[in-house]
């Protein structure tokens, strides 16, 4: 064999080295869907791409692109991959806008856009210990801002009649409430991290409210927060016109990105940090990490123990 052809064909084996390198960057993490596990009246889907709503059965997936709607009196329960669950209230149109997951490494991407009404989703935290960070994001967003959810409940309303969002933290079973966070940033760049028990309160284009104690609201008002009603938004044109705007997820990881340092959000370009830190320390805004790998797991079998 020649040198040219030598040199030809190592040439052409590093070309398709960094092919199949490439290729695995850019893989990331498995799409994923959200399967529909209850359905109380008239509750419907609208498939990427598509003009008609169809009705929604137990069983149904959806994928990056869906949109769910429940009308009044209407409910739904969606559940995801890594075992978060997301009930979708009355009145309520919501949107799948990056949704990936790998079972083997628990690796997740989640990203929803709530168009109008009220979700309530329980997140699922991490389980297994990894000897690096673990990449497990999972957002909110309104017409108003973005919900940056770590390993808790959060709560997300939002009434596209007054303009106003609100975002509840509560902490999961055994969980303190100082773990329970969600940081919301506005469309404006303006953020505020809540806590369990507390939430905050943005109207139009207006700063988000220092986080408030939940139990500063009405005794009556507080069991609302968990429940499937939500009358406010009955009616609203965005429950079925096809006019509306869904913020792509990777606007709105910019937005988080530039409003709190973080790179390590939802479905960011190119391939995923999974070891972006904080100067302080502090794990990225909405991402479930083990920081000290010596702690106990909060697995559901092991609550008691965990710190």
């Amino acid at each position: 064999m020649s040198k040219a052809s030598a040199r030809t064909i190592a040439v052409g084996v590093v070309a398709l080295l960094l092919l199949l390198t490439w290729g695995q960057a850019e893989a990331q993490i498995p799409a994923a869907s959200a399967e529909v596990a209850r359905v109380a009246g008239q509750v419907s889907v609208l498939p990427k791409g598509q003009r008609i709503w169809a009705p929604a059965t137990v069983g149904t997936r959806l994928v990056e692109g869906d949109q769910i709607r429940a009308l009044a009196a209407s409910s739904a329960d969606l559940s995801l991959p890594d075992g978060s669950t997301i009930l979708v209230a009355e009145n309520t149109r919501f949107a799948v806008t990056k949704l990936e997951y790998d079972p083997q490494t628990r690796d997740r991407n989640a990203a929803f856009y709530l168009v109008a009404g009220k979700v309530h989703a329980r997140i699922s935290a991490t389980a297994v210990q990894l000897a690096r960070a673990r990449q497990s994001n999972f957002t909110i967003s309104t017409p108003s801002g973005v919900a940056a959810v770590r390993g808790t409940i959060a709560v997300v309303a939002h009434n596209p009649r007054t303009g106003e969002t609100i975002v509840f933290a509560l902490p999961s079973p055994g969980q303190l409430a100082e773990a329970a966070r969600v940081t919301y940033v506005s469309r404006n760049g303006q953020q505020v991290t809540i806590v369990g028990g507390e939430f905050t309160r943005q109207i139009g284009t207006g700063a988000p409210s220092a986080p408030t104690p939940i139990l500063n609201l009405a005794p009556a008002a507080q069991p609302a927060i968990l429940d499937a009603g939500n009358a406010s938004t009955a009616n609203v044109p965005e429950l079925t016109g096809f006019n509306v705007t869904i913020i792509p997820s990777s606007q709105d990881v910019t937005l988080v990105q530039t409003a709190t340092g973080f790179r390590s959000v939802v479905g960011g370009p190119g391939p995923v940090n999974t070891t972006d830190w904080s100067p302080s320390g502090t794990p990225g805004v909405g991402r479930d990490i083990l920081a000290n790998q010596s702690q106990p797991v909060c697995t559901p079998s092991s609550l008691t123990t965990c710190p």
